[in-house]
């Protein structure tokens, strides 16, 4: 919470090092940050560790150090844009702008740093794995664009000059290289493009750009955009103390059991009334995880990108269901409906006369294969056969998304059971 009050903090930068006055006594700095009595100093990538310490602490603070950022805002679309930016953009604006992007066509990439860029132009960095690449980025932008040795060599001063640094085909450059790029860079806004979701790649990359938010699988078929959506911290703060409960039962089971399977583990956890509050704790967190404020703004934002096409939302309850029909004014299809009435609503999406339908469970058989042009996974499941069933439901020039709760169980099944499909 930047503020231009005199009190606070004070960040600035001096020889390409930032440098802070009146650093608060309460508040550790960042490793790097050095106490030299009268100020802290520290290399200039430090600065947006600074701003996040400050930022958590809940401090006001003056940053000098610029006058103008990518604020979460500003990465919006407009109408015209291409539609794979749209989920792309949104899920990095749930993420601070700062994300790892996996699988995007590079026409896409320009895309969507065309729309992080935003109203400051000039203001990017965008690195590059050769000449080739860096001569078509130019074409499209206006920015910096360098290949990846030409940045690396001169971020000693390059560095603090920019407030958004796009790092584009990361799986071609040394890594020695992208590590003094990300190390050097003082960019609050990071972006990465990768060509696949390598998690011994994006792993290493997490620490400086930040987590994967959008997995894109063109294998035939729909195309699947996978859009990894971080949690409200209300709910993040729940689902880690739900986890840590089922975990430590698990890890104690594990231990004993070292040949037993997890349905084991819910078999004795279900006769043992001292270990029911182990398996209840899961279940909360998959139900914590599969459904939040987070996960309803971008299926509203889906619907809105999508309107006048015809829709699917698989929901993770009858709950989500009726959410979505009273806010976004779609029909909710639930086993509580009259057999009638059901009826008449899917009767309805195949002819035409509804654009958009959401439910838990029924969708999953009582939609003709191939009858929808999109389909939104919003959360849960069962397994990779109701997965398959219902990317079944879109047509093989459609798009199915799938939402997950970003550093959840749900990253993991999500995998699997898209890869148990694939291979298929």
């Amino acid at each position: 919470m930047t503020t231009t009050s005199l009190s606070g903090p004070r960040l600035g930068y001096r020889a390409g090092r930032i440098v802070v006055h009146g650093w608060p006594a309460a508040v550790p700095p960042p490793f790097g940050l050095r106490d030299l009595g009268s100020h802290h100093e520290g290399p200039a990538r430090l600065r947006w560790r600074v701003r996040q310490a400050l930022d958590t602490a809940r401090l006001p603070y003056r940053d000098e150090t610029r006058q103008h950022e990518p604020a979460p805002s500003e990465c919006r679309p407009d109408e015209g844009t291409d539609r794979p930016v749209a989920p792309a953009l949104f899920a990095l604006r749930l993420a601070a702008c700062r994300g790892i992007f996996a699988g995007l066509s590079e026409a896409t990439r320009v895309e969507v740093t065309k729309a992080l860029c935003g109203s400051a132009p000039g203001q990017a960095l965008v690195v590059v794995a050769d000449s080739g690449a860096q001569h078509r980025w130019q074409r499209d932008l206006a920015v910096d664009v360098r290949t990846a040795a030409a940045a690396a060599a001169d971020m000693h001063w390059l560095g603090s000059r920019h407030e958004l640094l796009v790092v584009d085909a990361v799986e071609s450059m040394p890594w020695p290289v992208v590590e003094r790029v990300l190390d050097a860079s003082a960019a609050l806004a990071r972006v990465a493009f990768v060509a696949r979701n390598d998690w011994r790649l994006v792993s290493r990359l997490a620490a400086g750009l930040g987590p994967v938010v959008h997995v894109v699988d063109d294998v035939g078929g729909p195309s699947c955009h996978e859009l990894r959506l971080p949690m409200p911290p209300a709910v993040e703060h729940a689902y880690a103390a739900a986890w840590s409960t089922f975990l430590g039962a698990f890890d104690r089971f594990a231990a004993a059991r070292p040949g037993a399977g997890f349905a084991t583990f819910v078999a004795e956890m279900r006769g043992d009334p001292l270990q029911r509050p182990a398996l209840s704790a899961w279940h909360q967190a998959l139900r914590l995880a599969a459904w939040h404020e987070h996960k309803a703004a971008a299926v509203g934002e889906l619907l809105r990108r999508h309107r006048g096409q015809r829709v699917l939302v698989f929901t993770p309850s009858r709950a989500a269901a009726y959410e979505l029909a009273r806010d976004q004014l779609i029909a909710a299809v639930t086993a509580e409906l009259p057999a009638r009435e059901r009826s008449e609503l899917l009767d309805g999406f195949a002819n035409g006369t509804l654009r958009a339908l959401a439910g838990p469970r029924l969708l999953d058989l009582g939609v003709a294969e191939g009858c929808a042009d999109v389909a939104i996974l919003a959360g849960g499941g069962f397994g990779a056969d109701q997965r398959r069933a219902r990317c079944r439901r879109v047509g093989p020039r459609g798009v199915v998304y799938e939402l997950v709760s970003l550093d959840t169980v749900e990253v993991g099944r999500a995998r699997r059971w898209r890869g148990a499909v694939a291979a298929r």
